[in-house]
């Protein structure tokens, strides 16, 4: 199976995106536009993809996004969309294949969707969803596969926590630990979190993907000292050497303790088992996407 995000963004007919959101959800389905109903042409539904796209393809230049849907989504498959404006987030279960459907009523309301699949909705609050599900949206194609190992794990277990029987099986020993379940925003969210009950202040504006050599600034508003954090996930290695000749206070955070180099004194490295502890013990506090994944954890363990 596979997990995909889908915008509903329809750009065609009426092109509200409220009333297309809450069509989709009204009949329990997804998908996109290009349609072909006319009085003289009046194909309203068919599974037949040679018959839909025979007659698409002399009014529509480009089917690409149709043909991706036919292709590749498929029942059982996992699909996170969200609806416009304030967003709220929802994991759908796919019950069908492709197919090409309109309604009287979407034809009346001039309904921008027609390339469809059938699937069961789960509304899920927004803490409720992983950062890397939430990146995914910012990208502009209309639907795409998600291809990170944990955010499918992820998508999988929350599926099975609101259904009522367990619809996927989630791999148990690659997912066993709490650091592979984190993504590298979430581990530095942890690291953020961590040196705030430290009593270390993050300057918020230091947090831009352009700072390549740490993640953010900290201060600390008692003794007024300054340091710079750095976080890697994985198997990336910190050498210690890279940052003992600076003129200030590093904190490094290997999720996997894959530290190397002779120690030195403005370098701290913050232990893996400190870092689980803290998150144990302060879980309530965090979004539940982290809830979710210690649970899930506690689950495979």
């Amino acid at each position: 199976m596979r997990v995909f995000r889908i915008h509903i963004r329809p750009t065609g007919g009426e092109a509200d995106p409220e009333a297309t959101f809450h069509y989709c959800l009204e009949n329990g389905l997804l998908g996109v536009g290009w349609r072909i109903y006319s009085e003289s042409n009046p194909l309203i539904r068919t599974k037949n993809w040679n018959e839909y796209y025979k007659k698409a393809s002399a009014i529509h230049d480009n089917l690409n996004i149709c043909k991706y849907i036919y292709n590749r989504v498929r029942k059982d498959d996992l699909v996170w969309t969200r609806s416009p404006g304030t967003p709220q987030y929802y994991l759908a279960r796919v019950t069908s294949g492709w197919e090409y459907w309109t309604s009287q009523k979407g034809i009346d309301q001039d309904i921008d969707i027609a390339n469809v699949f059938r699937c069961n909705f789960q509304k899920v609050d927004l803490d409720e969803v992983p950062g890397k599900i939430v990146a995914c949206f910012r990208a502009p194609r209309t639907i795409q596969a998600i291809a990170d190992g944990r955010a499918i794990a992820y998508s999988k277990y929350l599926w099975n926590t609101r259904s009522k029987n367990r619809a996927y099986e989630v791999d148990e020993s690659e997912y066993s630990d709490i650091f592979m379940m984190l993504d590298d925003e979430e581990t530095e969210d942890l690291l953020f979190l961590y040196l705030q009950s430290k009593g270390w202040w993050i300057v918020p504006n230091s947090r831009k993907a352009d700072t390549m050599s740490f993640e953010f600034l900290v201060a600390n508003p008692k003794s007024g000292e300054k340091a710079v954090t750095q976080v890697k996930t994985g198997e990336v290695v910190l050498d210690i050497g890279e940052y003992r000749l600076l003129p200030y206070k590093v904190f490094l955070f290997q999720s996997n303790e894959r530290y190397e180099g002779a120690t030195a004194d403005n370098v701290i490295c913050i232990r893996r088992e400190e870092m689980f502890q803290f998150l144990e013990k302060h879980i309530a506090l965090f979004p539940r996407s982290f809830q979710r994944k210690l649970e899930m954890v506690k689950c495979c363990n």
